[in-house]
């Protein structure tokens, strides 16, 4: 019960004290504008290249920037408290780590689905891509599952907030090769061999795939394995993540450099 008090109280306090002196009028602008028009450059570019549908490039990267923010959401969890010197004073409580971190993710990962969403809506209309109502529902399901493996990679990035001094350089390379191998934008099957071993293995590859067969009519049923698969290797980034955080506490406790820079 205390863990969950620390995770939605403690997320929720933190979210406003990043937030909540920025007016609407520029926050959703700011973080709408983005994924709206690298949805619609890509789709364009998709057009005039002949390579897929403007639905193909539109669920790509709606589904992308929730995984983005999923991982610089938890990545500066950490690497946020060092920067502002309280590092020292959160991991002095007896408060669980994930908790304590997770918690201050939350509500950046569900920002993240609402613009990814609100995004969808806009160029779906702008796009002229219609998709049956019925879909909605698995198409929410497939996204929260998405944004679990995402999560995940960035309390592994996260993690090296307490070693590195700037974890941002890591989330921007990672969220940049996305871009190409995940297949969001590029069909998997057009990739080399070695660089579909690579998608397999991380998280929205099978969330993408899965979300694109339910576009097409598939049913949660007939795309459970790719479900599966997306939540497995979310599994294992999450308890890798775990595990880097105990480690490099523990390294940043022993040489007292957890908030040196």
């Amino acid at each position: 019960m205390n863990a969950l008090r620390v995770l939605f109280v403690g997320g929720v306090t933190s979210y406003r004290a990043l937030f909540n002196w920025i007016s609407p009028w520029v926050f959703f602008p700011h973080m709408i504008g983005y994924p709206v028009f690298e949805i619609l450059f890509f789709a364009y570019l998709g057009r005039f290249a002949g390579v897929e549908s403007d639905e193909f490039f539109l669920i790509g990267n709606a589904f992308l920037a929730i995984a983005v923010t999923g991982m610089f959401g938890m990545g500066h969890a950490v690497a946020g408290e060092r920067r502002s010197q309280t590092l020292t004073a959160l991991l002095a409580s007896p408060a669980s780590r994930l908790a304590l971190f997770l918690g201050r993710a939350l509500p950046s990962i569900l920002t993240g689905i609402v613009v990814a969403a609100m995004s969808f809506a806009i160029c779906s209309l702008i796009l002229g891509v219609r998709l049956p109502a019925t879909t909605l529902a698995a198409l929410v399901v497939v996204a929260l599952i998405s944004s679990f493996g995402a999560t995940a990679l960035g309390l592994c990035l996260g993690s090296l907030g307490l070693r590195g001094r700037n974890v941002s350089l890591f989330a921007d390379v990672i969220a940049g090769s996305m871009l190409l191998v995940s297949g969001a934008n590029v069909p998997l099957d057009r990739l080399p061999g070695w660089i579909r071993a690579i998608s397999s293995g991380i998280p929205l590859t099978h969330g993408i795939q899965a979300a694109r067969g339910i576009a097409d009519g598939r049913t949660i049923g007939e795309v459970s394995d790719l479900l599966l698969t997306e939540a497995g290797i979310g599994a294992v980034y999450l308890i890798v993540g775990i595990g880097l955080l105990r480690l490099f506490e523990f390294e940043g406790r022993r040489s007292a450099t957890l908030e040196a820079f």
